[in-house]
């Protein structure tokens, strides 16, 4: 699986992408939200965790370009917080594939996400955001 890490945390982002390379994934992080977007341009990962805290263009940015590029239209984008951040995006006008994953959790939650696909560890829940101008729905997968 193509996994993008874009955490500010140095040593977590090197755990991070070392035990997923030697999980067999291809791995790549980013320290802030403008190294996520040039890597987003030539990597089109099927997931992306993303820090809530990501500096320099934050994660709201990095949402936006997953959203607005048509090859990135499945790609799983994993939040990381302490509380829920998804709300603050229903009733936007993309359709958008959202998880999230609450602090703190273990490294080995980052490879049952890369391993499982669909199914997520107890500390994580996906949301799809589905809407439209007429309606506002979030459906629970």
């Amino acid at each position: 699986m193509r996994i993008l890490i874009a955490d500010g945390d140095k040593e977590f982002r090197e755990q991070a992408q070392s035990i997923l390379l030697q999980c067999g994934h291809d791995a790549k992080a980013a320290a802030d939200g403008l190294e996520c977007a040039d890597i987003l341009c030539d990597f089109a990962p099927e997931l992306v965790i993303l820090d809530c805290r990501l500096l320099w263009g934050g994660y709201r940015g990095v949402i936006s370009l997953v959203g607005e590029n048509p090859r990135l239209a499945r790609t799983l984008t994993v939040l990381v917080a302490d509380k829920d951040p998804r709300d603050e995006f229903v009733g936007s006008h993309k359709t958008m594939r959202l998880a999230w994953l609450r602090k703190p959790f273990r490294l080995s939650d980052l490879v049952t996400l890369a391993e499982t696909g669909k199914s997520y560890p107890r500390s994580a829940r996906q949301i799809q955001v589905v809407s439209s101008p007429d309606s506002k729905q979030r459906g629970v997968q």
